[in-house]
Order: structure tokens, then sequence, then C-alpha cells
């Protein structure tokens, strides 16, 4: 992939705002989005949208000071105007402690390797015609088992651009094809989806088939009580849990800060010899995405390995509070408002195994088998604890084999606590939290099913 700023109208607006601006220091970052969207409800399509989106940031220091700007015109006078409206801001503003310099060219840490296929012209140009045709193999399963199929089918790509007047100029572009499949019965109901830069990747044949099928298993739910439980997480289900070591303290600002569980335990054990973690935005099975929002490289960068804690992410403010720190490419987006502000891991991933889920469940005497959560939250971030509704598929595991759906439970424990108990891995998949995949965030994993010894489950649910 080429990073450098191509040439062109943006480029020359980006460099006519920077000459233009009266800041002692500018950077703007401009990120342009299309995205599609098909959405389906009791197996028929009910609405197709697109929207496209031109903005930009524009960061400037004086001072000491720092200011940010929106704006959506992206003209050498709007860009001007923002630069000047910016400056303007900083300088009502007291000088920040935190910040040293914008990032130079060489500030950032050399990736080990060249960054993968990010964009694929195929997904660019996804027609809403093909989307309705995938959806339609959906739907068609569903219909076929005597279900209605819900979900949605989103294709988009987006390009980044930084600009600064320390000399950095780097671009990037990607493209995202994610299909959703909730399949419901009078009885119950089956999840399953599917997420890649490449649309050709997705089957949507596979994905019905896998949401009917555990439709088909999830009726007549039992109640269990409340309890510890050896469990099955497949890889859904473990993004919600690792969410929150990594949106809570995997980054180096946290970690600072004496907020992160790493704070003070770098180089000594944290959670289990089994767990081993690490962030990479050039891996292909993980959404890669060669820079970050600094047009810096993004490294890979060791979290934890073997259970001991190995290190955090940086953008360059935080990387320069620490001596002969460089950052790792993990600037945050400027437009994400779910995020923090600082830098957090992106492309997690964790090994994998050989075996299915099911394979995992037939190691359980007496167990539960977790599709998915719904809706979890971190009510202790420096314990790193963990709450959240199973969904779409929870199912009691006796002698090796589903014996029985199960009513929703109620999960709350440590992460770290139910990751030293990993007992083996499964297969890998590409996936998403479930606040990122509804909107709410962009952390993207490669991250195996999951079998704990422990799993604790407070209460139950009534469906």
């Amino acid at each position: 992939m080429d990073d450098t700023l191509p040439a062109g109208p943006d480029r020359d607006a980006l460099e006519a705002a920077l000459a233009a601006s009266p800041a002692e220091q500018t950077e703007i970052v401009l990120v342009r989005d299309r995205t599609a969207v098909t959405r389906y409800a009791n197996s028929e399509i009910h609405q197709n949208v697109y929207q496209e989106n031109t903005r930009a940031a524009i960061r400037v220091a004086a001072g000491g000071a720092t200011a940010r700007i929106y704006t959506n015109d992206i003209s050498r006078d709007g860009l001007a105007r923002a630069t000047a409206d910016a400056t303007a801001l900083a300088r009502l503003q007291a000088p920040n402690p935190r910040f040293r310099s914008l990032p130079a060219p060489d500030s950032g840490s050399r990736p080990a390797h060249a960054a993968p296929p990010s964009f694929f012209p195929a997904t660019a140009e996804f027609s809403a015609a093909a989307r309705a045709a995938a959806v339609g193999q959906v739907i068609d399963l569903a219909r076929a088992a005597g279900y209605q199929a819900y979900g949605t089918y989103r294709s988009s790509s987006t390009t980044l651009s930084v600009a600064n007047s320390l000399g950095i100029r780097a671009h990037a572009a990607a493209t995202t094809a994610y299909l959703k499949a909730l399949v419901e019965s009078a009885a119950g109901t089956g999840f399953a989806d599917a997420l890649s830069r490449d649309v050709a990747a997705v089957d949507p044949q596979a994905v019905g088939a896998d949401a009917v099928a555990r439709c088909r298993l999830n009726h007549d739910q039992r109640e269990v009580p409340p309890g510890d439980y050896p469990a099955v997480f497949e890889p859904n289900a473990v993004a919600d849990m690792v969410r929150f070591p990594v949106l809570y303290g995997l980054g180096a600002r946290e970690y600072q800060d004496g907020q992160s569980f790493l704070s003070g335990h770098l180089g000594t054990a944290v959670t289990g010899p089994a767990v081993t973690l690490w962030d990479d935005p050039r891996d292909p099975r993980c959404l890669p995405f060669a820079i970050d929002a600094e047009g810096l490289p993004s490294v890979r960068v060791p979290l934890i390995a073997a259970g001991v804690a190995e290190g955090v992410v940086y953008d360059s403010e935080t990387a320069a509070l620490e001596p002969d720190r460089r950052s790792t490419g993990h600037a945050p987006n400027p437009f994400e408002h779910e995020a923090p502000g600082h830098p957090v891991p992106g492309h997690i991933i964790m090994p994998t195994g050989p075996d299915s889920s099911l394979d995992l469940a037939r190691r359980m005497g007496r167990g539960i088998l977790v599709t998915r959560f719904h809706y979890t939250h971190c009510p202790d971030r420096k314990r790193v604890i963990a709450t959240g509704t199973t969904r779409d598929g929870t199912f009691l595991v006796e002698g090796g084999e589903i014996v029985a759906a199960l009513k929703n439970l109620r999960l709350e424990m440590s992460v770290l606590d139910l990751l030293a108990g990993t007992d083996a891995r499964g297969q890998g998949k590409c996936c998403q939290d479930w606040w990122a995949a509804n909107g709410m965030g962009s952390t993207v994993y490669y991250l195996p099913a999951l079998l704990f010894a422990r799993a604790t489950f407070i209460g139950v649910t009534t469906f």
C-alpha cells in the first residue's frame, strides 16, 4: 500500500492551509467516507441507505497550548478559516502540560513488515443489488426453516489523509464489508455475522446457515441457577470481554496516569499463562490499516505474553513523556467521539487453535456455551470487571453435548480472572464487540473461541 499523500485537489488544499496557518504547528486530518447499508426485517428488505461524508480536523499548537477545530468545508478558504479559528482558540487556552510537539515523519516506530492490502475495489463498488442478493440468500435459508430473518449488510470505503507543518504527508484507504443475521422463530433466536475488508470473503450462505442452526437449537429454554460454570465463549463473546482491558488498560495514557491494571505491573503476571494478546494493525486477518490519525506507521505491539504484561500502545503525545519512547502509531481518530481521545489498541489478536467451539464444548462435563453478549459494561475499570447478558444462543452442555437451550444469563466477573482460567483455544474469527458492531467504536479483533474453567453468572433473565 502506498502511504504517501497523493497529488491532487486534497493535497493542494492541505498544503495551502498549512502554508497560511498562523499557528506555530498545524496538523490537518482529512477523512472521506462512503457507506451503504441494506437493512432487512421480517424476511424483507425495508431500507437502503447511502451516505458520503467528508470531514477535516485541524489541530494547532500556539504558545504551548493546543486546540482542534472540525469542519466539512475542505476548500482552501474553508481550511484556512478553520486553521485561523483553531489558532485563535489555542491562544485563549492555558498551556497543555502534556504536549511537546506534533510528530515529525521519523518520530514513529518502524514497522516490521509491509502493510497488506486494505482497499478492495469490489467492496468499494458493491452495489445495492449485490447486497440485496446476499441478503436474499440469508432470507431464503430462514424461510426454508420456517423462521424470520433480520439484520444488515454494510459496505463502506474510507480514505485518511494527514499533513502537518513538520513534514508528515500520509494517506491510506480501506474498505469494509459486514453482514449480520439474526434469525428468529416463535421459540428463540440465532445469530451469526461476517466481517472483512474484502467482500469476496463474506459468505452469505455460511452466515445464514450458522444463524439458522443456532435458532434451531434455541427453544424450550431452561433455567440454571446463578453460579460458577465451565464455559465456552465464541469469538464474538470473547471480544466483548477483551474490550474492557483494551479500552481501559492497554493504552499509554491510562498506564501513565496509574489508572490501568498494568500500571506498576509491566513484566509481571496479570492473568493466566495461557493468555497471549497483541495489537497488529498490519495483520491481514484483522482489518489492516497501516497508519494512524497522526500519519505515523502503525506497528505490532506485544501487550500480554503468557499472562505477563508486556506493553501498551502510544501516540506521539504519550511517547514524548517517556525517555527514548516512540509512537507505535495508535493516535485515535479525532472523529470517533466514543473513543477516550487517547491511544488504544485497535486490532487485537490472540493465538488460535484447530478446534471448533463445539469441539471445545465436548471437553466440558457440564457447562455453558455462549454465542455472544448484549450491552456489556465495565463498572470497575481498574479491576476490569465485566458485566453483560448473553443473547441469541446460550446452551447447556452435559457430557460434551448440547442438551438444552438456556434462558439468557448475566455474567459479572473480572476479565483477568476469566482469562486466567483459559483451558483451550479454538478457531479464530475476525469480529467486533457489541458496541463497535453497533456503530459505537471501531476496535477489531481476531480472536478464538475460548474454553474457560470458570465463568461467573449472577442472574437469569426471563427469556
